[in-house]
């Protein structure tokens, strides 16, 4: 599936504009673990790794009120569209609920990264400018650190960078924090 195929998908299937921010924040973080862990990715593998990411929760309209079902609809409707990788990643990000174990670092890489976009856009949105680029990585780490602030962010599971992915917590965030400023006009921040 190529991006546009893939966006075109996307948007398809979601309507919330936040929702396809979202989905495009957790896209170029994909593609900046990709290059991180992979430096020597090719362009199908790094289109492997952002698709993951601009297709991971495309059923959650459909699903937001039976989460058992989230990743499954999708790999119902589209799943012969996307490599058996693609959609393994994709459904393995919401384990708890689907049983599917993350396994590779594709896997782990959305399941670490999807709660930490959130938490880079609740930064962003506490920010006296409310900009991207005005956060650094110690502003975001100090929200994280912050138990009050953006509780619905699973702060263990973004943690899981540091066991699976091999990277440090802080250096997580700022290649996170930097793959989302690169798109910042996209997200409308």
């Amino acid at each position: 599936m190529t991006r546009q195929d893939a966006l075109q998908t996307l948007t398809g299937l979601i309507s919330n504009p936040n929702l396809i921010k979202h989905h495009l924040a957790c896209e170029v973080i994909m593609l900046s673990l990709c290059k991180r862990l992979n430096p020597k990715a090719d362009s199908l593998t790094l289109n492997k790794w952002g698709t993951v990411g601009l297709l991971h929760d495309a059923d959650y309209e459909l699903t937001r009120d039976n989460p058992t079902q989230h990743t499954l609809v999708l790999e119902q409707r589209i799943g012969n569209l996307l490599d058996s990788d693609v959609m393994y990643a994709i459904k393995a990000h919401n384990f708890q609920k689907t049983g599917v174990e993350p396994k590779s670092q594709m896997d782990w890489a959305m399941y670490c990264c999807d709660e930490l976009s959130g938490l880079i856009i609740a930064a962003a949105l506490v920010h006296p400018d409310k900009k991207l680029a005005s956060l650094t990585p110690d502003f975001v780490m100090k929200r994280y650190n912050e138990k009050g602030f953006a509780q619905g962010a699973d702060r263990e599971q973004i943690a899981l960078c540091e066991q699976k992915l091999n990277i440090a917590l802080p250096q997580f965030i700022q290649i996170a924090l930097s793959a989302m400023q690169k798109i910042a006009p996209d997200l409308n921040l």
